[in-house]
């Protein structure tokens, strides 16, 4: 047999006695190929306003996988190591120098990784199909099936991947060139001591452990933890980032999906400083650029009055006491020492019941009918709950009349500065004809959709937008004078996305290494089971009995760090989901999010369990590895 031969040979034996590490580094190599081609994918470039921003993330978290994957390459290194140290031994008896053999085992590790390179392009190519669909789903567009390929991702892809196999190589040569036909005699020995340590238990043993086979598991799972104290605390510390950190991508996710349409019901809406403006100029430059089959121009009023106003500065939670005197009311002076809570207009603000009304009806809602002493309240439906029934049906006086509450609407209103901020008085249009025009808005639904370019030729026309004020929200959404519905729809997708997927990445890279050292593990404590095993089999155990024992051993071992991880990362996950949805209002069960994260993570655990378990039985049971 040459020396070709031979290295595929060993070669093929390491994938087969190593499938776990095969798979792991076949999964990575997949992953980095379809997370790479969204970099050079020219769709997620253009419709990705933050695509740069995407680019810059994924080539961050790659510096931490070449780092992890590094060492998880020359961990599996020292593993070969220790397990092949014999047949190295005798490559050396029989006249191969420790160079020569380092120079074997480095072509036969170069061989194992373009093997699991070729697997992870070709399953690439259907992963990233799948990131695509995710990816356009995320931005309400249809995906189209595109094998499309960029030599880029071919490129950067191979230099990523195998300078983690050169750094470990590089650093594993040293042991082969210290290396001696009595020191592999010593690894093996110190890797037998080291899986045969079984400390004596100070705890009694009490009755309970005596009943069936619980004295073997809990001696078998007792002696197990003590080995793998550093993996546990490795895999749950990634399991609890990975479910806090998805689990918050989700609601940013969920909460757009649902509220663009609520907070932005309009395709455009245009905010004027002056009451008068006419809006001509943007209505011409929307019906040449973008055509509009329907669209209203209005005024939004105001008395001199700020009853509504002081009271949300000094009773809404998002405020606390910040604004309060000592006796609780409103202290105008503390805005200048808290600008960034400056968010509502000086006076309360009020519209037509007539232009309420056509609003409405553009939207598709209902409204009721007001008499001539009657008014709504149109507020958001995030703070309703926050408002007690005595403020919201309270009486106001305009002019010499006063008006009783007809209603109190949460109708979804665009109220972030345009319609008011969080807060709108419904009065008959008798009524309004007392007041003062505050400021002056457009509204408009649009045949296509309003590009970037066309926002920017609105904003060109020069008109004063000063004094606009967002509401209590403005942490959560986009506000500006000028809104264009699908251009915020991408700006906000585009801001998550950006994170989202390199956090994708990365989680499963991590919890693919962290999964196989831990299955690894095992498997390097296999030959003491075997023999627990065999000694329960000459006692009359059946194979289905011992089965039923070691797939109760393997699930206790395996799912301890799950354990820990799910119980940490839920808690902090669901403590988080609670304050989002109470901070935006989303009327959802944030639980759920907690239970989506889990998702991807238990079907990657599970396919290691069920992979280690099947190698680990026919180890045992056939005695082959």
């Amino acid at each position: 047999m040459n020396e070709k031969q031979l290295i595929w040979k060993n070669t093929v034996v390491t994938i087969k006695r190593e499938r776990i590490y095969f798979f792991s580094m076949s999964v990575i190599a997949m992953l980095m190929f379809a997370f790479h081609a969204m970099i050079f994918s020219e769709d997620v470039q253009e419709i990705c306003e933050q695509g740069i921003v995407m680019d810059i993330l994924i080539g961050f978290v790659t510096i931490f996988i070449v780092i992890v994957n590094s060492w998880f390459i020359h961990y599996m290194m020292k593993y070969a190591l220790k397990n092949r140290s014999l047949e190295f031994g005798l490559y050396m008896l029989f006249g191969k120098t420790q160079k020569e053999v380092a120079k074997l085992f480095k072509k036969e590790t170069i061989y194992l990784a373009r093997i699991a390179f070729c697997i992870g392009f070709i399953g690439s190519l259907f992963l990233k199909q799948f990131l695509m669909i995710i990816f356009y789903h995320m931005f309400r567009l249809e995906y189209k099936i595109d094998m499309d390929f960029h030599i880029g991702t071919l490129i950067l892809t191979y230099i990523i991947y195998f300078s983690c196999y050169r750094f470990s190589l590089i650093k594993i040569k040293k042991r082969f060139m210290n290396m001696t036909i009595y020191t592999t005699n010593q690894i093996v020995k110190e890797h037998d001591n080291y899986f045969n340590q079984d400390r004596t238990s100070r705890q009694a043993i009490n009755v309970y452990l005596l009943k069936g086979n619980r004295l073997f598991l809990w001696r078998n799972i007792s002696s197990q933890i003590r080995t793998m104290k550093r993996v546990i605390v490795f895999v749950s510390i990634l399991l609890m980032i990975s479910i806090v950190g998805s689990s918050i991508a989700m609601m940013y996710t969920d909460y757009q999906n649902k509220q663009i349409d609520i907070e932005f019901p309009f395709d455009i809406m245009i905010y004027h400083k002056n009451p008068n403006d006419t809006f001509e100029k943007e209505r011409k430059l929307l019906e040449k650029e973008v055509g509009l089959f329907e669209y209203k121009e209005y005024r939004i009023y105001q008395n001199g009055t700020n009853q509504m106003r002081n009271y949300l500065y000094t009773n809404l939670d998002y405020f606390g006491e910040r604004l309060q005197r000592e006796n609780g009311t409103f202290d105008e002076k503390r805005l200048k020492d808290y600008e960034d809570y400056e968010v509502y207009y000086s006076y309360d603000t009020f519209i037509s019941h007539s232009d309420y009304e056509a609003l409405c009806n553009m939207l598709g809602e209902n409204t009721v009918a007001l008499s001539n002493n009657e008014y709504i309240l149109q507020i958001k439906d995030r703070i309703y709950d926050e408002i007690p029934e005595i403020i919201r049906s309270r009486s106001i006086v305009i002019g010499n009349s006063r008006l009783t509450c007809k209603a109190v609407a949460t109708i979804p209103f665009e109220q972030n500065g345009h319609n008011g901020a969080d807060y709108l008085y419904v009065i008959p249009d008798d009524k309004i004809k007392e007041m003062k025009p505050y400021y002056s808005v457009f509204v408009g639904n649009t045949d296509d959709e309003v590009t970037y370019e066309v926002t920017q030729q609105l904003e060109e026309l020069g008109k004063d937008t000063s004094g606009f004020r967002y509401g209590s929200n403005h942490s959560i959404l986009y506000t500006s004078p000028i809104l264009a519905k699908k251009e915020i729809e991408i700006t906000l997708k585009s801001t998550i996305t950006a994170v989202l997927f390199p956090f994708a990445y990365v989680s499963f890279v991590f919890l693919c290494i962290a999964l196989a050292i831990l299955s690894i593990h095992m498997m390097s404590s296999a030959e003491k089971n075997k023999n627990r095993y065999e000694i329960l089999k000459k006692l009359g155990m059946t194979n289905a009995m011992i089965h039923r024992i070691m797939d109760t051993e393997l699930a206790i071992e395996f799912f301890i760090p799950l354990v820990i991880g799910l119980l940490f990362g839920s808690f902090f996950a669901h403590h988080i989901a609670n304050q989002f949805t109470m901070d935006t209002g989303l009327k959802t069960v944030s639980i759920q999010y907690v239970f989506s994260s889990l998702l991807w993570i238990l079907i990657v655990y599970l396919s290691y369990f069920i992979m280690t378990e099947r190698m680990l039985k026919k180890y045992i049971m056939e005695g082959s590895r």
